[in-house]
């Protein structure tokens, strides 16, 4: 009985070492059994960190470095009826995040993440009308801003489908909250390039930086949440449940 039991464990560990010498380097696997598998997961999904830069061609991962959103509504008929819209959006720094908290739920087909946007960089063109803390401002052309330490609350939720008799992920719900943090805006061109008007409005805004950007970060942060869910279902499309999460 002690030999059985001693042959299944070393064949189960044949078994993962097969799985793991066959996975590409930015995959790192973990037990689905394993008590410390929270753990586990947080340092994988670090692994890939290295490598969303510039995407996974084999897997079709797209790059997130530019992270290109391209034209988004990002404010209509905000407080002061103001409206914001940004063209040719690209978000520069996506990948460089950092997870401070993770909870992987084998169990309950979850993984629920805290993470920390150290340096995120926009560029792109706007357009704004409207009031901002009871000042008017109008105008249209290129913005850079410099934002840190934002926060991303990120839900993830899966079934296994079964294709073939195979298992694979499927990813049910993807869900992206966005805590602001601090940072600086700069739009050029407000009010028909009045630099005395245009500086008071920029001086404005980063003085209430945390104010406006509550304002205005829902829908970005759905932007990115489309972003990052294509992301993670190219990953998980491309690798069975087994060989990601053996026993």
């Amino acid at each position: 009985m002690e030999s059985r039991i001693i042959a299944a464990t070393f064949l189960l560990c044949c078994i993962g070492y097969t799985f793991a010498s066959n996975m590409p380097d930015y995959i790192q696997i973990c037990h689905r059994h394993d008590p410390e598998l929270s753990k586990c997961v947080k340092q994988s999904v670090h692994n890939l960190r290295p490598y969303l830069g510039n995407g996974i061609k084999e897997i079709n991962v797209p790059a997130l470095e530019p992270l290109y959103i391209g034209d988004l509504n990002i404010l209509e008929g905000g407080s002061g009826g103001i409206t914001v819209k940004a063209k040719k959006l690209s978000v520069y720094g996506a990948s460089n995040f950092e997870i401070t908290k993770m909870r992987a739920s084998i169990q309950n087909k979850r993984f629920d993440f805290e993470l920390i946007l150290p340096l995120l960089k926009g560029e792109g063109q706007y357009d704004i009308n409207g009031n901002i803390l009871a000042l008017p401002i109008k105008g249209n052309g290129p913005f850079v801003g410099n934002f840190t330490n934002f926060v991303a609350y990120v839900r993830i939720a899966y079934d296994i489908k079964n294709v073939n008799d195979v298992d694979y992920f499927e990813l049910k719900e993807f869900g992206l909250r966005i805590r602001t943090g601090k940072g600086r805006l700069r739009l050029e061109n407000l009010f028909n390039g009045d630099k005395v008007l245009g500086d008071v409005i920029n001086q404005t805004i980063n003085d209430n930086f945390e104010l406006f950007t509550n304002e205005v970060i829902a829908p970005i942060a759905r932007a990115l949440e489309i972003k990052f869910r294509a992301v993670a279902t190219k990953i998980l499309e491309n690798f069975t449940y087994n060989e990601l999460f053996p026993v």
